[in-house]
Protein backbone atom coordinates (compact mmCIF):
# COMPACT_ATOMS: atom_id res chain seq x y z
CA UNK A 1 0.00 0.00 0.00
CA UNK A 2 1.21 3.30 -1.12
CA UNK A 3 2.20 6.58 1.31
CA UNK A 4 -1.01 8.34 -0.22
CA UNK A 5 -3.33 5.44 -0.47
CA UNK A 6 -2.07 5.06 3.76
CA UNK A 7 -3.20 9.02 4.07
CA UNK A 8 -6.72 8.85 2.11
CA UNK A 9 -7.66 5.90 4.42
CA UNK A 10 -7.17 7.87 7.57
CA UNK A 11 -8.76 10.91 6.03
CA UNK A 12 -11.79 9.04 4.51
CA UNK A 13 -11.71 6.89 8.48
CA UNK A 14 -11.89 10.23 9.92
CA UNK A 15 -15.42 10.60 8.34
CA UNK A 16 -16.97 7.67 8.66
CA UNK A 17 -16.05 8.08 12.19
CA UNK A 18 -17.81 11.40 12.61
CA UNK A 19 -20.81 9.81 10.64
CA UNK A 20 -21.12 7.02 13.48
CA UNK A 21 -20.75 9.25 15.77
CA UNK A 22 -23.77 11.35 15.22
CA UNK A 23 -25.53 8.59 15.24
CA UNK A 24 -23.98 7.16 18.35
CA UNK A 25 -25.53 10.69 19.39
CA UNK A 26 -28.67 10.33 17.77
CA UNK A 27 -29.96 6.62 19.37
CA UNK A 28 -32.43 6.27 22.10
CA UNK A 29 -31.63 7.91 25.40
CA UNK A 30 -28.60 9.78 23.68
CA UNK A 31 -28.65 13.89 23.88
CA UNK A 32 -29.65 14.25 20.44
CA UNK A 33 -32.64 11.22 19.83
CA UNK A 34 -34.92 13.51 19.08
CA UNK A 35 -33.27 13.90 15.98
CA UNK A 36 -32.62 10.20 15.49
CA UNK A 37 -34.21 9.67 11.84
CA UNK A 38 -32.88 13.12 10.64
CA UNK A 39 -29.51 12.27 11.81
CA UNK A 40 -29.89 8.63 10.16
CA UNK A 41 -31.45 10.08 6.64
CA UNK A 42 -28.62 12.69 6.55
CA UNK A 43 -25.54 9.37 7.58
CA UNK A 44 -26.80 6.83 5.64
CA UNK A 45 -26.92 9.47 2.60
CA UNK A 46 -23.40 10.54 3.08
CA UNK A 47 -22.11 6.72 4.13
CA UNK A 48 -22.52 6.22 0.36
CA UNK A 49 -20.00 8.21 -0.65
CA UNK A 50 -17.55 7.08 2.36
CA UNK A 51 -18.31 3.54 0.78
CA UNK A 52 -16.81 4.57 -2.83
CA UNK A 53 -13.79 6.84 -1.39
CA UNK A 54 -12.89 3.66 0.31
CA UNK A 55 -12.65 1.96 -3.17
CA UNK A 56 -11.11 4.86 -4.72
CA UNK A 57 -8.42 4.56 -1.87
CA UNK A 58 -6.91 1.59 -3.01
CA UNK A 59 -7.39 2.00 -6.50
CA UNK A 60 -4.52 3.52 -7.96
CA UNK A 61 -6.85 6.60 -9.34
CA UNK A 62 -5.00 10.16 -8.54
CA UNK A 63 -4.84 10.96 -5.03
CA UNK A 64 -5.61 14.46 -5.63
CA UNK A 65 -9.04 13.66 -7.39
CA UNK A 66 -10.28 11.37 -3.90
CA UNK A 67 -9.29 14.16 -1.86
CA UNK A 68 -11.47 16.48 -3.82
CA UNK A 69 -14.01 14.37 -3.45
CA UNK A 70 -13.52 13.88 0.08
CA UNK A 71 -13.71 17.15 1.05
CA UNK A 72 -17.40 18.22 -1.07
CA UNK A 73 -18.25 15.06 1.10
CA UNK A 74 -17.52 17.03 4.40
CA UNK A 75 -19.17 20.33 2.78
CA UNK A 76 -22.91 18.25 2.70
CA UNK A 77 -22.02 17.02 6.13
CA UNK A 78 -20.88 20.65 7.21
CA UNK A 79 -24.52 22.25 6.09
CA UNK A 80 -25.75 19.76 8.84
CA UNK A 81 -23.24 19.53 11.01
CA UNK A 82 -23.31 23.26 12.33
CA UNK A 83 -26.99 23.07 12.83
CA UNK A 84 -26.72 19.64 14.59
CA UNK A 85 -23.90 20.70 16.95
CA UNK A 86 -25.72 23.62 18.03
CA UNK A 87 -27.52 21.58 19.95
CA UNK A 88 -24.79 20.20 22.02
CA UNK A 89 -23.95 23.97 23.65
CA UNK A 90 -26.33 24.68 26.22
CA UNK A 91 -27.01 28.64 25.23
CA UNK A 92 -28.74 27.69 21.92
CA UNK A 93 -29.74 23.88 23.21
CA UNK A 94 -32.77 25.10 25.07
CA UNK A 95 -34.49 27.12 22.61
CA UNK A 96 -33.59 24.40 19.89
CA UNK A 97 -35.50 21.71 21.97
CA UNK A 98 -38.67 23.84 22.31
CA UNK A 99 -38.64 25.19 18.79
CA UNK A 100 -38.25 21.68 17.51
CA UNK A 101 -41.22 20.30 19.63
CA UNK A 102 -43.20 23.40 18.23
CA UNK A 103 -42.60 22.63 14.63
CA UNK A 104 -43.51 18.72 15.95
CA UNK A 105 -46.84 19.55 17.35
CA UNK A 106 -47.61 21.61 14.65
CA UNK A 107 -46.53 19.35 12.18
CA UNK A 108 -47.22 15.97 13.84
CA UNK A 109 -51.28 16.19 13.24
CA UNK A 110 -51.32 15.62 10.17
CA UNK A 111 -47.48 13.94 9.58
CA UNK A 112 -49.75 10.17 9.36
CA UNK A 113 -51.70 11.67 5.73
CA UNK A 114 -48.29 12.41 4.10
CA UNK A 115 -48.26 9.27 1.45
CA UNK A 116 -44.65 8.29 3.05
CA UNK A 117 -44.03 9.15 6.68
CA UNK A 118 -41.13 11.53 6.81
CA UNK A 119 -38.56 12.91 8.81
CA UNK A 120 -39.92 15.94 11.17
CA UNK A 121 -38.69 19.31 10.47
CA UNK A 122 -35.21 20.86 11.87
CA UNK A 123 -35.39 24.15 13.11
CA UNK A 124 -31.79 26.01 12.87
CA UNK A 125 -30.72 29.53 14.13
CA UNK A 126 -30.48 31.68 10.78
CA UNK A 127 -28.45 35.05 9.89
CA UNK A 128 -31.50 35.82 7.86
CA UNK A 129 -33.99 38.82 9.79
CA UNK A 130 -37.05 36.39 8.37
CA UNK A 131 -38.29 33.22 9.38
CA UNK A 132 -38.16 30.84 6.19
CA UNK A 133 -38.42 27.63 5.35
CA UNK A 134 -36.76 24.76 3.05
CA UNK A 135 -38.68 21.53 2.28
CA UNK A 136 -37.56 18.79 0.88
CA UNK A 137 -36.33 18.39 -2.67
CA UNK A 138 -36.94 22.48 -2.41
CA UNK A 139 -33.54 24.77 -3.31
CA UNK A 140 -31.19 25.45 -0.35
CA UNK A 141 -28.80 27.75 -2.29
CA UNK A 142 -29.41 30.90 0.06
CA UNK A 143 -27.28 28.81 2.09
CA UNK A 144 -25.00 26.93 0.42
CA UNK A 145 -21.60 28.02 -1.42
CA UNK A 146 -20.10 25.27 -3.57
CA UNK A 147 -17.37 25.10 -6.35
CA UNK A 148 -18.32 24.39 -8.93
CA UNK A 149 -21.56 26.58 -8.67
CA UNK A 150 -24.77 25.60 -7.68
CA UNK A 151 -23.72 21.97 -7.14
CA UNK A 152 -24.02 21.99 -3.16
CA UNK A 153 -27.60 23.26 -4.03
CA UNK A 154 -28.47 20.08 -6.27
CA UNK A 155 -26.73 17.80 -3.58
CA UNK A 156 -28.84 19.13 -0.77
CA UNK A 157 -31.92 19.56 -2.60
CA UNK A 158 -32.08 15.63 -2.32
CA UNK A 159 -31.34 15.10 1.31
CA UNK A 160 -35.11 14.51 2.75
CA UNK A 161 -34.57 16.51 5.63
CA UNK A 162 -37.16 19.80 6.07
CA UNK A 163 -35.76 22.53 7.47
CA UNK A 164 -37.04 25.72 9.28
CA UNK A 165 -34.62 28.93 9.72
CA UNK A 166 -35.42 31.51 11.91
CA UNK A 167 -33.97 34.79 13.20
CA UNK A 168 -30.57 34.36 15.73
CA UNK A 169 -32.27 37.17 18.20
CA UNK A 170 -35.65 34.69 18.59
CA UNK A 171 -33.36 33.01 21.48
CA UNK A 172 -35.13 35.44 24.01
CA UNK A 173 -38.19 36.41 22.34
CA UNK A 174 -40.32 33.57 22.53
CA UNK A 175 -43.39 35.27 21.12
CA UNK A 176 -41.76 34.94 17.84
CA UNK A 177 -41.47 31.37 17.61
CA UNK A 178 -45.20 31.26 16.91
CA UNK A 179 -43.50 32.12 12.75
CA UNK A 180 -42.39 29.03 13.06
CA UNK A 181 -46.03 27.28 12.67
CA UNK A 182 -46.51 29.46 9.69
CA UNK A 183 -43.05 27.17 7.93
CA UNK A 184 -44.28 24.21 9.00
CA UNK A 185 -47.81 24.99 7.09
CA UNK A 186 -45.33 25.54 3.98
CA UNK A 187 -44.11 21.89 4.63
CA UNK A 188 -47.41 20.29 5.48
CA UNK A 189 -48.07 21.89 2.02
CA UNK A 190 -45.47 20.30 -0.03
CA UNK A 191 -45.60 16.83 1.99
CA UNK A 192 -49.38 15.72 1.51
CA UNK A 193 -49.11 17.35 -2.12
CA UNK A 194 -51.66 19.98 -1.11
CA UNK A 195 -51.47 22.95 -3.72
CA UNK A 196 -54.19 21.32 -6.44
CA UNK A 197 -56.45 21.08 -3.60
CA UNK A 198 -55.93 24.81 -2.33
CA UNK A 199 -56.22 25.78 -6.24
CA UNK A 200 -59.66 24.04 -6.49
CA UNK A 201 -60.87 25.74 -3.01
CA UNK A 202 -60.25 29.29 -3.72
CA UNK A 203 -61.24 28.92 -7.64
CA UNK A 204 -63.58 31.51 -7.47
CA UNK A 205 -61.33 34.28 -6.19
CA UNK A 206 -58.74 36.53 -7.98
CA UNK A 207 -55.91 35.84 -9.44
CA UNK A 208 -54.10 37.93 -6.29
CA UNK A 209 -55.11 35.54 -4.48
CA UNK A 210 -54.15 32.28 -7.16
CA UNK A 211 -50.44 34.76 -6.79
CA UNK A 212 -50.98 34.65 -2.66
CA UNK A 213 -51.93 30.84 -2.36
CA UNK A 214 -49.26 29.75 -0.51
CA UNK A 215 -48.48 32.33 2.31
CA UNK A 216 -52.27 32.49 2.90
CA UNK A 217 -52.86 28.60 3.85
CA UNK A 218 -49.35 28.87 6.35
CA UNK A 219 -51.55 31.67 7.80
CA UNK A 220 -54.24 29.94 7.63
CA UNK A 221 -52.75 26.34 9.27
CA UNK A 222 -50.22 28.10 11.78
CA UNK A 223 -53.95 30.46 13.36
CA UNK A 224 -55.29 27.00 13.52
CA UNK A 225 -51.78 25.75 15.18
CA UNK A 226 -51.49 28.03 17.48
CA UNK A 227 -54.70 30.34 18.05
CA UNK A 228 -54.93 33.89 18.54
CA UNK A 229 -51.48 33.72 19.94
CA UNK A 230 -50.31 33.88 16.15
CA UNK A 231 -52.37 36.71 15.17
CA UNK A 232 -50.24 38.94 17.47
CA UNK A 233 -46.97 37.69 16.82
CA UNK A 234 -47.87 38.13 13.04
CA UNK A 235 -49.07 41.55 14.08
CA UNK A 236 -45.63 41.81 15.57
CA UNK A 237 -43.29 40.55 13.15
CA UNK A 238 -45.59 42.89 9.90
CA UNK A 239 -44.82 45.72 11.98
CA UNK A 240 -41.24 45.61 11.39
CA UNK A 241 -41.50 46.35 7.43
CA UNK A 242 -41.46 42.59 6.21
CA UNK A 243 -43.84 40.57 4.43
CA UNK A 244 -44.16 42.01 1.13
CA UNK A 245 -46.70 44.55 -0.13
CA UNK A 246 -48.95 42.32 -2.49
CA UNK A 247 -47.15 42.40 -5.80
CA UNK A 248 -45.28 39.20 -5.23
CA UNK A 249 -46.07 35.71 -3.11
CA UNK A 250 -46.97 37.63 -0.11
CA UNK A 251 -50.26 39.31 0.44
CA UNK A 252 -50.36 42.87 2.24
CA UNK A 253 -50.13 43.17 5.71
CA UNK A 254 -53.45 44.16 6.81
CA UNK A 255 -54.64 41.38 4.10
CA UNK A 256 -52.79 38.93 6.02
CA UNK A 257 -54.30 40.00 9.23
CA UNK A 258 -57.64 39.94 7.74
CA UNK A 259 -57.31 36.36 6.69
CA UNK A 260 -55.78 35.22 10.35
CA UNK A 261 -59.12 37.35 11.94
CA UNK A 262 -61.50 35.23 9.87
CA UNK A 263 -60.14 31.53 10.90
CA UNK A 264 -60.06 33.22 14.81
CA UNK A 265 -63.62 34.66 14.47
CA UNK A 266 -65.20 33.51 11.56
CA UNK A 267 -65.22 36.78 9.59
CA UNK A 268 -67.50 39.22 7.68
CA UNK A 269 -68.02 39.22 4.02
CA UNK A 270 -64.62 39.98 2.90
CA UNK A 271 -62.78 38.13 -0.34
CA UNK A 272 -60.56 37.45 2.27
CA UNK A 273 -62.67 35.65 5.03
CA UNK A 274 -64.01 33.75 2.39
CA UNK A 275 -61.00 32.44 0.86
CA UNK A 276 -60.04 31.95 4.68
CA UNK A 277 -63.41 29.68 5.09
CA UNK A 278 -62.88 28.13 2.17
CA UNK A 279 -59.25 26.80 3.29
CA UNK A 280 -60.06 25.63 6.99
CA UNK A 281 -63.68 24.05 5.29
CA UNK A 282 -61.88 22.26 2.51
CA UNK A 283 -62.70 19.43 2.41
CA UNK A 284 -59.23 18.31 1.68
CA UNK A 285 -59.20 14.34 -0.26
CA UNK A 286 -55.47 14.17 1.17
CA UNK A 287 -56.32 14.55 4.87
CA UNK A 288 -59.42 11.92 4.30
CA UNK A 289 -62.16 13.97 3.13
CA UNK A 290 -61.56 16.02 6.40
CA UNK A 291 -61.94 20.05 7.34
CA UNK A 292 -58.47 21.30 8.30
CA UNK A 293 -59.51 22.54 11.81
CA UNK A 294 -60.79 18.48 12.50
CA UNK A 295 -56.68 17.90 12.33
CA UNK A 296 -55.07 20.97 13.55
CA UNK A 297 -57.07 21.56 16.98
CA UNK A 298 -55.81 24.13 19.37
CA UNK A 299 -57.70 24.86 22.93
CA UNK A 300 -58.16 28.93 22.81
CA UNK A 301 -59.35 29.21 26.44
CA UNK A 302 -56.37 26.91 27.81
CA UNK A 303 -53.85 29.20 26.03
CA UNK A 304 -55.88 32.69 27.79
CA UNK A 305 -55.95 30.80 31.49
CA UNK A 306 -52.24 29.90 30.50
CA UNK A 307 -51.04 33.64 29.51
CA UNK A 308 -52.69 35.35 32.94
CA UNK A 309 -51.05 32.41 35.07
CA UNK A 310 -47.90 33.74 33.34
CA UNK A 311 -48.55 37.62 33.99
CA UNK A 312 -49.51 36.35 37.52
CA UNK A 313 -46.12 34.15 38.32
CA UNK A 314 -48.35 30.95 38.75
CA UNK A 315 -47.46 27.79 37.79
CA UNK A 316 -48.18 26.49 34.28
CA UNK A 317 -50.73 24.72 33.59
CA UNK A 318 -49.83 20.50 33.38
CA UNK A 319 -52.32 20.46 30.31
CA UNK A 320 -50.70 22.72 28.80
CA UNK A 321 -48.23 21.52 25.63
CA UNK A 322 -45.21 23.50 24.09
CA UNK A 323 -47.72 24.84 21.68
CA UNK A 324 -49.94 26.16 24.25
CA UNK A 325 -47.22 27.13 26.23
CA UNK A 326 -45.65 29.45 23.39
CA UNK A 327 -48.99 30.75 22.19
CA UNK A 328 -49.53 32.11 25.49
CA UNK A 329 -46.06 33.61 25.63
CA UNK A 330 -47.35 35.62 22.42
CA UNK A 331 -50.76 36.83 24.13
CA UNK A 332 -48.88 37.65 27.69
CA UNK A 333 -46.59 39.53 26.08
CA UNK A 334 -49.21 41.27 24.21
CA UNK A 335 -51.19 41.93 26.99
CA UNK A 336 -48.65 43.55 29.07
CA UNK A 337 -44.92 43.49 27.61
CA UNK A 338 -43.43 44.94 30.91
CA UNK A 339 -45.50 42.57 33.34
CA UNK A 340 -43.97 39.63 30.79
CA UNK A 341 -40.70 41.13 31.18
CA UNK A 342 -40.71 41.57 34.96
CA UNK A 343 -42.37 38.04 35.59
CA UNK A 344 -39.14 36.21 33.85
CA UNK A 345 -41.64 34.33 31.58
CA UNK A 346 -39.12 33.44 29.06
CA UNK A 347 -37.09 31.56 31.62
CA UNK A 348 -40.45 30.24 33.38
CA UNK A 349 -41.86 29.39 29.64
CA UNK A 350 -38.64 27.46 28.62
CA UNK A 351 -38.45 25.60 31.09
CA UNK A 352 -41.86 24.52 31.18
CA UNK A 353 -41.85 23.42 27.75
CA UNK A 354 -38.81 21.19 28.47
CA UNK A 355 -40.41 19.61 31.29
CA UNK A 356 -43.16 18.81 28.57
CA UNK A 357 -41.23 17.17 25.98
CA UNK A 358 -41.26 13.63 26.94
CA UNK A 359 -38.27 11.05 26.56
CA UNK A 360 -37.80 9.03 23.21
CA UNK A 361 -36.96 9.13 20.06
CA UNK A 362 -39.12 11.81 17.97
CA UNK A 363 -39.61 10.08 14.48
CA UNK A 364 -42.55 10.59 11.88
CA UNK A 365 -40.53 8.28 9.44
CA UNK A 366 -38.97 4.41 11.01
CA UNK A 367 -35.06 4.63 11.27
CA UNK A 368 -35.66 2.03 8.17
CA UNK A 369 -37.53 4.21 6.40
CA UNK A 370 -34.87 7.21 7.18
CA UNK A 371 -31.97 4.78 6.05
CA UNK A 372 -33.24 3.77 2.95
CA UNK A 373 -34.34 6.92 1.47
CA UNK A 374 -31.11 8.13 2.71
CA UNK A 375 -29.47 5.74 0.95
CA UNK A 376 -31.30 6.54 -2.42
CA UNK A 377 -30.60 10.33 -1.63
CA UNK A 378 -26.95 9.14 -1.22
CA UNK A 379 -26.63 7.42 -4.94
CA UNK A 380 -28.17 10.72 -6.53
CA UNK A 381 -25.62 12.72 -4.32
CA UNK A 382 -22.82 10.78 -5.40
CA UNK A 383 -23.16 11.12 -9.08
CA UNK A 384 -23.56 15.19 -8.42
CA UNK A 385 -20.15 15.24 -6.17
CA UNK A 386 -17.97 13.08 -8.68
Amino acid sequence: MTRRAIELRAKIAGLEAELAAWRSLSAPGARLEKHHTQIVAVTAALQVAVDHLTGRADSGDPWTTTEHLLIRTHDVLDYFRAKFALRLADVFAGYLTVADELAWECYEPVRAHAPRLKEPPLVFLSRSAEPFSIARGADYAAELTAKPHGTLRRVVECLPVPLIGVPWFHLRHLPDALVIAHEVGHLAETDLGLTPTLRRLIAGSGPDWRRWLGEVFADVYATLATGPGYLSALSDFLDTGSGGTGAGAYPPPETRLDVVRAVLDGGSATEAAEVATALVAGPYPELGGRRLDEILTFDRDLADRQARALLQRMAPDPRAGVRTLLASAALAFARDPAAYEKAGATDRVLEAARRRITAGVRAAATREGASERGREAGEVILGLLR
